[in-house]
């Protein structure tokens, strides 16, 4: 019945794709194809039942009339991507890549030109595993907070104390346990942070197309 419902939701969603063109700055929210106990885990402490379970997000950039997504993987650490490989890795339904496109508001325009630049002097940092606002690697929703600045340099998407238990039930998630006693760490539960779930319902954007 969930699935069925979700199925119905993202058929609901649906834009034509007729003339519509990625910009510089555009930000890619994907569902991450594949079960691994990693993927999992974000989509259960970032949505809840019957919402997209967005897990990840890069920003566009266009080089020469070639299309590439700036992101921070957890395999890769942070890359520049071909959009094909983007929307390859991510899960589908009836064939079409489960990605949304949002596109920051008017007022944030100079933020969305200048975040591929701000993301590219950061290509070739680790992956930030411990969701630490205060090392200098990255997750994917980091990468993003950092590189959408405003006119003073701070980002422009505010902080929200993270989470790493389960949306549904409220319990925390044995994976977050095992993954943070691993780093030697307490999990950072309160701690400001972002993730691709809640930045897709921001104010400051817009979701301008959909793949599926």
């Amino acid at each position: 019945m969930l699935f069925l419902s979700f199925c119905i939701l993202l058929a609901s969603c649906s834009i034509p794709a007729d003339n519509f063109k990625l910009r510089d700055g555009d930000l890619l929210f994907s569902v991450g194809k594949g079960e691994s106990e990693l993927l999992k885990a974000i989509q259960n402490a970032t949505s809840k039942g019957g919402e997209i379970p967005f897990s990840h997000v890069g920003i566009v950039y266009i080089e020469n009339d070639s299309v590439f997504v700036l992101e921070a993987a957890p395999k890769q650490g942070v890359v520049k991507t071909p959009l094909a490989d983007f929307i390859d890795e991510s899960a589908k339904i009836d064939f079409e890549p489960i990605i949304a496109v949002g596109r920051v508001k008017k007022a944030y325009e100079e933020s969305a030109k200048e975040a591929p630049q701000r993301a590219l002097m950061h290509i070739g940092k680790k992956y930030d595993f411990a969701y630490s606002e205060s090392n200098n690697d990255f997750y994917c929703s980091e990468l993003v907070r950092f590189s959408f600045l405003d006119g003073d340099g701070n980002p422009i998407f505010p902080a929200q104390a993270m989470s790493f238990k389960n949306k549904e039930t409220g319990l925390e998630e044995p994976f977050w346990v095992d993954h943070f006693k691993k780093l030697n760490q307490e999990i950072p539960e309160g701690e400001p942070g972002t993730n691709p779930a809640d930045m897709a319902k921001s104010d400051l954007i817009e979701i301008v197309y959909r793949y599926y």
